[in-house]
């Protein structure tokens, strides 16, 4: 990754305020070092960044996907969650998965590209819950592939195959929401969104040795 330039190099000669958070938002400052660079609210910070359209300044880049969450099996399972619950919430339906005439996973849709949560449903309940930082199209090709050096990928892929042999459709929703904050510090909605939905729902294949 490239060196950026000393914030101070970036604002210097410019006369506004908008103009100094617009530069260092352009230049990959997110926002709380542009806040904490120029002694301002961060609030400001972000209320300028979004009239601007500049994204640089929102979220720094992630470049590790983080595992989807496990859960232990020891506690009782909840009763079975119909994907009405997640699609009443403003979850949107994304597509299936089949299998192609090699037997090959394939998803019969275009994923976004934005970061999300996913969730798998089978016979109408919500089986298996996820998170992605890369974006979602790039996941949800990983569990296409299965590659068996990415262990979570692999299980699942094995998961949606037995299933589709089975007879059963396996269909995936998405959601992708807006970033929040609390105390003026930056909150990742998706990440929560995901720890709280396993927790109410506990999936039966993010149940940790389920298969």
């Amino acid at each position: 990754m490239s060196q950026r330039r000393p914030a101070a190099e970036i604002v210097r000669g410019l006369q506004t305020t908008a103009d100094k958070i617009r530069a260092l938002g352009n230049a990959g400052y997110d926002r709380v070092e542009i806040a904490n660079h120029l002694d301002i609210r961060y609030q400001h910070v972000r209320n300028v960044l979004l009239r601007s359209g500049i994204s640089g300044g929102l979220r720094r880049e992630v470049e590790a996907e983080r595992e989807p969450v496990e859960v232990d099996a020891a506690p009782p399972a909840r009763e079975d969650t119909s994907w009405t619950v997640l699609k009443d919430a403003g979850f949107q339906l994304l597509g299936e998965w089949t299998h192609d005439p090699e037997s090959l996973l394939r998803l019969d849709a275009d994923a976004p590209n934005e970061p999300g949560v996913y969730a798998f449903v089978v016979d109408d309940i919500v089986v298996y819950v996820g998170l992605t930082l890369s974006g979602l199209k790039t996941r949800l090709d990983q569990y296409r592939r299965g590659h068996k050096g990415q262990k979570t990928s692999s299980r699942i892929n094995g998961r949606i195959s037995e299933t589709l042999r089975g007879g059963k459709k396996v269909k995936v929703l998405v959601a992708t929401p807006e970033p929040s904050e609390w105390q003026e510090l930056p909150v990742n909605t998706a990440a929560g969104l995901e720890a709280g939905l396993i927790e109410m729902i506990r999936p039966s294949w993010n149940i940790r040795g389920a298969g």
